[in-house]
């Protein structure tokens, strides 16, 4: 004689198994996004060290010296080749802002951390830009005899200086390979110094730029929110015999 199972006996074991089978399933599916999400995490914490890893390069495994480390001796040399053009300078220029005899720039300080920082800021606004720098181009560059550094110093009126652009690497008509610098407009777009600034045009005696007449000189300081032209660096001003 079989044994007559109580229904509702039976109706409560089937509930509990159904809900511990729909518990099992939500568990597993919200270990599951938990792990999909702990991947994402660590894809991005990956992606970010493997940026880092290749900014830095080998620099702490390669003992090597670069190629483009010189001698001290030859240093010396080079230096010291300039010490006619500098007397020169002087006598041409004559007086400085205030009146003092003008003493030519030789060198420039600027500190690492802000060099370091405008490179980042270059690689992260030309990244944005969908640019990759190929370098850096430093050009010479002259401050007007009107120049006041920090509203007040006039020591520096007609001091050499330079500024710094990104490069992008472009093909000649020949096929070479020319890196000329570049900055940015407020829409992010490339534009090269070449066209920007008239890097080679021609100043006349009377202060006038001279060019063909495809480039329009416009003195007009414009405000350029992504402007990867730098000068001045958190640097000292341009010194003498430092």
């Amino acid at each position: 004689m079989k044994l007559q199972t109580n229904p509702i006996k039976q109706y409560l074991i089937i509930a509990f198994a159904s809900l511990l089978v729909i518990s099992c399933k939500d568990s597993v599916q919200t270990n599951t996004a938990e792990v999909e999400k702990f991947k994402t995490t660590i894809k991005q914490k990956d992606s970010v060290i493997n940026e880092l890893k290749r900014q830095l390069g080998n620099i702490s495994n390669d003992k090597r010296a670069p190629e483009n480390i010189i001698q001290s001796g030859f240093a010396k040399k080079i230096y010291h080749l300039y010490n006619n053009r500098e007397d020169l300078i002087n006598e041409v220029v004559g007086k400085d802002g205030v009146g003092e005899p003008f003493k030519a720039t030789r060198s420039l300080f600027y500190n690492i951390d802000e060099l370091q920082k405008y490179i980042r800021y270059v690689k992260t606004k030309s990244r944005k830009a969908g640019e990759k720098p190929s370098g850096f181009r430093f050009y010479f560059a002259l401050y007007p005899e009107d120049y006041i550094r920090n509203k007040e110093d006039k020591r520096y009126a007609n001091r050499q200086t330079f500024f710094i652009a990104p490069t992008k690497a472009v093909k000649d008509a020949a096929g070479n390979i020319e890196h000329l610098g570049y900055t940015l407009d407020n829409n992010f777009k490339v534009e090269l110094l070449t066209e920007k600034i008239g890097l080679d045009s021609r100043m006349d005696k009377d202060g006038n730029i001279q060019k063909g007449s495809f480039f329009s000189f416009n003195t007009t300081i414009e405000d350029e929110e992504n402007s990867l032209i730098s000068n001045e660096i958190h640097s000292s001003p341009p010194e003498g015999n430092k």
